[in-house]
């Protein structure tokens, strides 16, 4: 009986410790465009002010930006850094830093910037749409994970 009642709280505490997972998980997808959006704000800055290439800007980020980017080190590229963010970006997300990677530094500083804005509005409105769906997907998802170890802890049992 008491291996029982130890496999019970086990399962029961699994069900919980996955949905806290997923909301970390969620909670993780929105800080990572976050720190993209940071990071094309910071690049638009240098740009404007210094006209640095990309590789010193990169070489000059704050551990902040490069923590939100889920890149505990720094990077010798855009791309690699995408890369180290890449399960946490939606498709479309995904698909909007990558086109910003590829466009930059092919042009002028003046349209460099202009890309920049464009880009940060665009992975704004990105953010509003993955922000409004956050909770419901959230307490969906905690929902599913609770209810499945419940579900088979009474079957179990």
């Amino acid at each position: 009986m008491l291996v029982k009642i130890i496999g019970s709280v086990l399962l029961a505490l699994s069900g919980v410790v996955a949905s806290v997972s997923l909301c970390r998980y969620c909670r993780r997808r929105l800080d990572t465009l976050d720190g993209f959006i940071a990071l094309i704000f910071y690049i638009k800055g240098q740009v404007e002010c210094y006209a640095r290439p990309i590789g010193e800007i990169l070489a000059t980020l704050s551990p902040e930006i490069l923590r939100d980017c889920n890149c505990p080190t720094g990077v010798a590229s855009i791309e690699e850094l995408i890369g180290e963010s890449r399960i946490y970006l939606d498709r479309e997300s995904l698909r909007l830093v990558s086109a910003f990677s590829m466009e930059f530094g092919s042009v002028f500083r003046e349209e460099q910037s202009k890309r920049c804005d464009y880009y940060i509005s665009l992975l704004n409105e990105r953010r509003a749409l993955i922000s409004s769906r956050l909770l419901p997907e959230m307490r969906a998802g905690s929902a599913v994970c609770i209810c499945s170890s419940l579900c088979l802890l009474i079957l179990l049992w």
